[in-house]
């Protein structure tokens, strides 16, 4: 999942997308409800409720809440490969309820969305455990720059009714994505106040969550996910940044069809 998507997509995208079928083609319909932090390195939490669906195709054809539109391909012996096509918000310098921001930033300005394209690599290590590479560039809007994440999901429990899992994420972006999101141009300090600043970039968050699927029918599931952010590097030293820590919980009710 994209970083610097809109704080309520990432909400929704990772909380709702248990493990897909491959046999058959499903559907997927969810009501997510949750909190979150205004933007990347705020403070200051807001509560977030939204529907959310997803279909994936026994022919690799997926839409996706956390992945976007696109194809994954599984082979025998475990590797998978996936492309896809996403959006990435962007964030406002006002507290808004339908993207990120915070009016901590007024003056900062508004930064816009991007199309996103992801590829990912990765493999099914034992079970459920995987491991994965994902590069994320922007393709609109390129001052997104490229972001990547390599990310670790190991099994806790694994009943017929309940299934927790723990994942571990590491995410670096490039100079212009660290600039966009965690730097302070000269033209931003006039009108904001906050001090100019310029990110290299590198290695700017630490990610762990662990995430709860208890099914109680064939078509009904409910998904309860929470975390901890760490802001890291250059990024974490950001004058926006209000707090090096964010965390974030949620849940959704989920039918499959």
């Amino acid at each position: 999942m994209r970083k610097c998507l809109s704080q309520l997509s990432i909400a929704v995208l990772g909380l709702t997308c248990a493990s897909f079928a491959r046999a058959e083609n499903f559907y997927m319909f969810s009501l997510a409800g949750g909190v979150l932090p205004r933007y990347e390195g705020s403070r200051d939490y807001h509560p977030f409720v939204s529907p959310v669906i997803g279909a994936e195709f026994s022919n690799g054809l997926f839409i996706s809440p956390e992945s976007g539109a696109g194809y994954k391909k599984t082979f025998s012996n475990g590797l998978f490969v996936s492309s896809a096509l996403s959006y990435d918000f962007g964030r406002t310098d006002s507290n808004r309820a339908d993207l990120p921001g915070s009016n901590y930033l007024k003056g900062m300005g508004r930064i816009p969305g991007s199309l996103i394209v992801s590829v990912q690599v990765g493999a099914h290590l034992f079970g459920n455990s995987t491991v994965s590479l994902t590069l994320e560039p922007a393709v609109t809007h390129t001052s997104h720059g490229l972001t990547g994440h390599f990310d670790v999901t190991l099994p806790v429990l694994q009943t017929i009714t309940n299934d927790i899992s723990i994942t571990g994420s590491l995410h670096a972006g490039t100079g212009r994505y660290t600039q966009t999101f965690f730097g302070v141009t000269e033209a931003q300090s006039a009108s904001s106040g906050f001090a100019p600043y310029s990110p290299k970039g590198g290695f700017d968050s630490a990610k762990v969550s662990i995430a709860w699927t208890y099914t109680f029918s064939p078509r009904w599931s409910v998904r309860t996910e929470g975390g901890l952010t760490r802001l890291l590097g250059e990024s974490a030293n950001s004058p926006i940044v209000q707090s090096k820590n964010n965390y974030y919980g949620m849940t959704a009710l989920t039918y499959r069809y």
